[in-house]
Parts: structure tokens; C-alpha cells; sequence
């Protein structure tokens, strides 16, 4: 079997509601989210499907992946995991975003393609799955505007198949030890909890951007309503204050999106600096480097949740690695994007009582419907605009 053709698609989906930062009034998110499906094709028939989606990224994956085209036609799709590295091995730069994504789209698609070669689950490839079905949560499935909007999301949510939701607190700061915005968080938490009982898991996620000091403070202020963990509470690039903060942090810590290879969750792993991993599957180079993260951490008996916030074939991309841990915890899933899935792959992901069931399609088990997603539109993404009252930077 050889590669005969390798193609793009990028196309825009709308993005639910627009976050307008309440304090200056700044718009903190664009109006779509484009999405960037690979297609690899065989002199067999068979192609396989990648996924390439980031925020603000696509143009430069798109123009990597473009670039490395020439690597891999005439190439047997069938290992997938020494192809993958053998494109890496040609260049001096082992790290990055950019890079990551794009050998991470040409992983899943080489996955995709042995998969379906052999007629079975990438899961079953991948060692054989410890489980028959995968706990998710809704990001974006509580909205902390006011504790009446947290209440009344949650229950939405929860009548959509979930029982576990997360939600972005702190937003409302405007300058950088704001005790308004962690009276008004945790207010929202106190509601969701109250509303809908002891039985459901709340997670929150400050997306790296808060100091330690206000972190540590949240944390101490809504652990009586049992987050299952806080999300980014601090930048990253500070070990000793990730370190600190954990130890300090009544709340569980979660951690990991903004890391890419190995050789920086080793770091993290190796001092124990959180309690749960992150890593985006769509930016970690792929399948094979998110289960490696796994079982590196599965030594220091660290619970994994990946982070997923893009299109169906990476959620289905990481279902197969999900399913293959031993230390698996929950996935990310956004129940709006969740909804766009049917418009363009045809899949049997079925959200009930907070889980998934693992596909036994061979691949990935989903079917891109190429046509429409070369008929969808595309638009620019707009940069977020995430200020504090004196107009200085808060967020990433």
C-alpha cells in the first residue's frame, strides 16, 4: 500500500454566544471556529482522516501540512507511528504548536488508514481497550454571568445527557487580585451545587491566566462545594508556582493543553506538580504521543483528562487513546460543537448519562462527509480581546 494524495479542508462553525468580558466591555471570543480536516489517500482505496483544528493556528498547520506532503506520498501508511516520526527526524525544531498539530492530523489519518486496512478499532491496534465506554464533560455547559445563569446551564446540560460540567470562573476580574470576581465565581458554584445536588462533578478552568495568589485564594473559597478539580490557575512556564499552587490548593489541579511534547509532561510527571493531565491530543503530535503521556504518568499515579476542544475526528481520535489508559479520569467534550458533528461525519458518538461508548468501526469510525465539507464556508478568526479595567493583558 502507498500514499497517492494528501488534501485540506478548513471551514468555519459558529461559535455559541459571544463571551463579552463584563468589566470592559472587550469581546473575548470570535464569532466562528475553523476547523481543519486532512485527508490521506491510498493506491488501495482506503484514506484516512486527521485533524489539524486549533485556535488561531489553522493557517500555519494548513501551510505546514501542505509542506510536508512531499514526505509522504509514495510512503506505506501502514506505521503509522515510525511515518510520524520519521517527518519530525528531518527537522531540527522537535517542539512547538504549529508542529505539533500538524504531525498530530497525519497520525490520526495513518491510524485511520491501518485501521480500516485491518478491519479493526484504532483502539484494538493500540493494545486492546481497558474499558467499554469513556466518562465526558460539557465545557462550556455552565455560564457564571450570574448564579441564576450558572443554575439554569447546568440543568440545560444535564438534559442533554451530562453529569459533569465545567465553566470558566475568575472572568470577571478586572484588575489581577479582584475579591469581587471570587465572591461572584464562587457564588455561581455555590448555585450549580445547590440546584443540582451532591451528584454532580463540577470543573473549572481560569485558562492559565490568574495569579497564583487569587488561584490559591478561589481555591480556598469554593473547595466546600467540591470542584473535581481547577483548571489552569496559574501561567505556564513557572514549575515552582504550579508546584506552590498545588500544594497550596485545597481543589485538585489540572494542567496540560499548553504542553506539547513528552519531554515537557516528563518534567511535570516526574515532580508530581498537579494532579491531573491535560494534553490536547490535536497538539501533543498525536494518538501515539498522548497514550505515551499515560503511561508515563500512570508511573506516578496521575489520573489523565485529556483536554479536547475541537471537531469530530480528533473527539474520536481521542476516545481510542482514552480507551487504552489505565489512569484514565474523564474527556473533554463540548456538547454545542458536539451537535455540529452530524453536518459533517457520519459517527455513532452518543452522549448517555455522561458517557460515550468506544466505537467498534474499523478506523476511527468516522465518515467524512466530503462534499459538504468542502462546500462550508470559511472566514478568518477574530483575536480575543481580554483586558483588566486599565486596559493591560489578563488572559493565556
Amino acid at each position: 500500500m502507498q500514499i497517492t494524495a494528501c488534501k485540506t479542508y478548513k471551514f468555519s462553525v459558529p461559535i455559541e454566544g459571544q463571551a463579552i468580558d463584563p468589566g470592559t466591555g472587550h469581546r473575548m471570543s470570535s464569532t466562528s471556529k475553523t476547523w481543519l480536516f486532512l485527508k490521506i489517500e491510498t493506491d488501495v482505496g482506503i484514506d484516512g482522516w486527521g485533524e489539524g483544528t486549533g485556535e488561531w493556528l489553522v493557517p500555519s498547520v494548513e501551510a505546514t501540512l501542505r509542506a510536508w506532503f512531499p514526505l509522504l506520498i509514495g510512503q506505506d501508511p501502514l506505521p503509522a507511528e515510525a511515518l510520524s516520526e520519521d517527518i519530525m527526524n528531518r527537522l531540527p525544531w522537535k517542539g512547538g504548536s504549529v508542529f505539533g498539530t500538524a504531525i498530530a492530523a497525519i497520525n490520526m489519518a495513518l491510524y485511520d488508514i491501518a485501521g480500516k486496512a485491518w478491519g479493526v478499532p484504532v483502539h484494538t491496534i493500540l493494545g486492546g481497550k481497558r474499558r467499554d465506554k469513556v466518562r465526558v464533560y460539557d465545557n462550556g455547559g455552565l455560564t457564571f454571568n450570574s448564579p441564576e445563569e450558572a443554575r439554569q446551564s447546568a440543568a440545560a446540560a444535564r438534559n442533554k445527557g451530562y453529569t459533569a460540567v465545567k465553566g470558566n470562573p475568575l472572568e470577571t476580574r478586572d484588575w489581577p487580585l479582584d475579591h469581587h470576581a471570587i465572591e461572584h465565581s464562587v457564588a455561581c458554584v455555590a448555585a450549580v451545587r445547590e440546584a443540582l445536588g451532591p451528584d454532580i462533578d463540577i470543573m473549572l478552568d481560569t485558562h492559565g491566566s490568574p495569579t497564583p495568589e487569587l488561584s490559591i485564594e478561589f481555591a480556598r473559597c469554593v473547595a466546600p462545594y467540591r470542584p473535581l478539580f481547577l483548571e489552569e490557575p496559574v501561567k505556564v512556564g513557572s514549575m515552582a508556582a504550579l508546584q506552590e499552587l498545588s500544594q497550596k490548593s485545597p481543589v485538585p489541579i489540572a494542567t496540560g493543553e499548553k504542553l506539547f511534547t513528552v519531554r515537557e509532561f516528563k518534567e511535570l510527571i516526574d515532580c508530581r506538580a498537579c494532579a491531573y493531565l491535560q494534553p490536547d491530543l490535536n497538539h501533543c503530535f498525536g494518538i501515539s504521543t498522548l497514550v505515551e503521556i499515560a503511561r508515563l504518568a500512570n508511573h506516578q499515579q496521575m489520573l489523565m483528562a485529556p483536554h479536547n476542544a475541537s471537531g469530530p475526528i480528533c473527539t474520536a481520535a481521542t476516545l481510542h487513546a482514552d480507551a487504552v489508559m489505565n489512569n484514565f479520569l474523564i474527556q473533554e467534550t463540548s456538547s454545542h460543537y458536539f451537535q455540529l458533528f452530524n453536518n459533517y461525519v457520519d459517527h455513532d458518538m452518543v452522549v448517555k448519562d455522561s458517557y460515550i461508548r468506544l466505537s467498534d468501526r474499523p478506523g476511527l469510525g468516522v465518515e467524512v462527509k466530503e462534499q459538504d465539507v468542502a462546500k462550508a464556508p470559511y472566514e478568518e478568526m477574530e483575536y480575543r480581546q481580554y483586558r483588566h479595567a486599565d486596559g493591560s493583558w489578563k488572559g493565556w
